[in-house]
């Protein structure tokens, strides 16, 4: 499933008025009005037992949902399962810094140094 995809099953199974980030690079993907959340959406390939978030994504979606007194989410599609992520409420995350892709979905395919956290997928609710 393509995050297109799981945004499209989230409207449609969860949140009617989901709606996609006004630009194509913005740094979350969706909000829901009517729920008050701000969402990030990832798609995996391959199920971990916790789910990779960068820290600047972390702090952005954090500090943007309190600006707009919404709660911020971080919604992966896995192979076993869609995991939604309240990120107020996951407790302490570890952070390390790890070499991985500029981006994931784009053409630049060169590494860098980014601050990375784990959350366990016990943490988040299954969809």
């Amino acid at each position: 499933m393509k995050e297109q995809e799981l945004f499209d099953w989230l409207k449609s199974e969860h949140y009617s008025d989901l709606e996609h980030s006004p630009n194509e690079f913005d740094a979350f993907d969706c909000t829901t009005h009517e729920h008050k959340m701000f969402i990030e959406l990832k798609s995996r390939k391959t199920f971990y037992p916790s789910l990779l978030i960068e820290k600047i994504k972390f702090d952005f979606l954090i500090e943007q949902a309190r600006l707009l007194q919404y709660e911020p989410y971080y919604i992966n599609y896995t192979p076993e399962g869609i995991y939604s992520f309240h990120l107020n409420s996951i407790g302490e995350i570890e952070w390390a810094e790890k070499w991985l892709p500029s981006t994931t979905e784009f053409a630049n395919k060169n590494n860098k140094m980014k601050m990375v956290g784990f959350i366990p997928v016990s943490v988040g609710v299954k969809l």
